[in-house]
């Protein structure tokens, strides 16, 4: 009976932990989407448009590729990799789990049609933790000097796809082109 008991209040603890907040949510909320506040979309605000600024975009910008600078690149700096910082690693610290800890900070990830699909949880100052919608941890984002951010998969590897900030605390992601591929975080 108390191991039922257990499950049931975990269960609901995850169920509720996990859930969107309306005010964070750009389907209640129109201003929270690049695709409907020209504020913060890549595609009408050039500034935050990293084919159109040079220097947001890796490819363009050696400063900032982890190909080029080796303070963002996890594979040559362990303070910044997950698999060598217990801190970082949300295997070993549990807290930063979104679906776990109710305080985690960070963002929600949305699809281009505003659906929720994932979560970036900060570890540290510089790194941001990627969780999907499971809370499986699925990649990590490492943030640069122009607060963009690179994108590493679970093997350490940069995927060439990155993440910029728009102009209201939120930030849009990137393909390797520096295409926007119309996902977004607040």
């Amino acid at each position: 009976m108390r191991l039922v008991l257990l499950f049931v209040s975990v269960t609901l603890s995850l169920f509720t932990f996990a859930q969107l907040p309306a005010n964070r949510n750009p389907q209640f909320n129109k201003a929270l989407s690049p695709h409907f506040n020209e504020r913060i979309s890549p595609e009408k605000n050039l500034k935050i448009n990293p084919l159109f600024n040079w220097n947001l975009n890796p490819n363009s910008n050696a400063a900032i590729n982890p190909s080029s600078n080796a303070l963002i690149n996890p594979k040559l700096n362990t303070r910044i990799n997950p698999h060598y910082n217990e801190l970082l690693n949300p295997l070993r610290s549990l807290s930063l789990n979104p679906l776990i800890n109710a305080n985690w900070v960070g963002y929600y990830i949305f699809d281009k049609e505003g659906n929720h699909s994932g979560y970036y949880v900060w570890g540290d100052q510089r790194v941001l933790i990627c969780f999907d919608l499971k809370g499986k941890w699925i990649g990590y984002l490492v943030e640069t000097d122009t607060r963009t951010y690179n994108y590493f998969n679970l093997s350490d590897e940069w995927t060439g796809t990155f993440a910029c900030t728009n102009s209201d605390n939120g930030i849009n992601l990137f393909d390797k082109d520096g295409e926007w591929t119309g996902d977004f975080a607040r």
